[in-house]
């Protein structure tokens, strides 16, 4: 089966159209047209989220109902990640790395459901946030120690003779971070929903006519239940993981001796 596109055919088995980027339905020909799929996504994550806060706080008392009491434990989350790696010196980018860590898990979850979009299934997205991350850490890191916050290039203790190699490699490393930190991400996404497309794909064939396309179908059946569970539990685990070296990052420029 194949469905149709301003650019053809495409076969129904096409891995990579669901990372498509394209204008919304029905706003392809208008002033709108703009607004794609991905933007649709971003803006739309960025909605639950506040709604999801504003609900969870809306009635604040001493004594916490359950709303208030998943409030406490996202602050909780954010404040523990905080104190752990930068110490009560970072606690002014609680609200920061709280902000990139709900912002890729929502984002994540909502990709998960059926006929969206995985906003971070392109690197353009991942890549701007590791940007912004990283040019945060040289201004905080500036400000907070001037220029000789730039020794964190060259570490104490090193031997002379070794030294400039060891600068060189240091300096490389850092300037290597941006990419890291945003291939990592993008990466285990798209390889996530490539996967559960291929098996989706033959999983789907238990409602075909050939009898070994049936029996194949009914056995990955369960296998793709499992690849679901575990592609929210990555969802998961990336939003941490980005958000955990965002503050590893940040204890650097906060404390370049930590």
């Amino acid at each position: 089966m194949a469905e149709k596109s301003g650019d053809g055919e495409k076969s129904a088995f096409d891995l990579m159209h669901q990372f498509d980027i394209t204008p919304l339905a029905g706003l392809e020909n208008t002033p709108l047209a703009f607004v794609t799929n991905s933007a649709f996504f971003m803006i739309l994550t960025v909605a639950v989220i506040a709604v999801l806060m504003v609900v969870l706080t809306l009635s604040a008392k001493v004594v916490p109902g359950r709303g208030q009491t998943i409030s406490e434990m996202i602050f909780d989350f954010g404040f523990g990640m905080v104190d752990d790696i930068l110490g009560k010196k970072g606690r002014s980018f609680v609200t920061f790395l709280l902000s990139i860590f709900l912002f890729v898990f929502v984002a994540n979850i909502l990709g998960m459901m059926p006929y969206s979009f995985t906003v971070f299934s392109h690197i353009s997205l991942t890549a701007f946030m590791a940007v912004v991350i990283f040019l945060m850490v040289i201004y905080v890191g500036v400000s907070r120690h001037g220029l000789k916050w730039f020794g964190i290039f060259a570490p104490a203790g090193v031997p002379g003779w070794l030294l400039p190699l060891i600068v060189v490699i240091e300096i490389i490393s850092f300037f290597m971070r941006p990419l890291t930190h945003s291939l990592r991400l993008f990466a285990n996404l798209t390889a996530g929903h490539i996967v559960l497309k291929v098996i989706g794909t033959f999983a789907a064939g238990a409602g075909a006519t050939s009898l070994l396309t049936i029996v194949g179908g009914l056995l990955l059946t369960p296998v793709l239940f499992a690849l679901s569970a575990l592609e929210y539990l990555v969802a998961y685990l990336q939003a941490y993981i980005f958000t955990l070296l965002a503050a590893v990052y940040l204890s650097e420029a906060i404390d370049p001796h930590h």
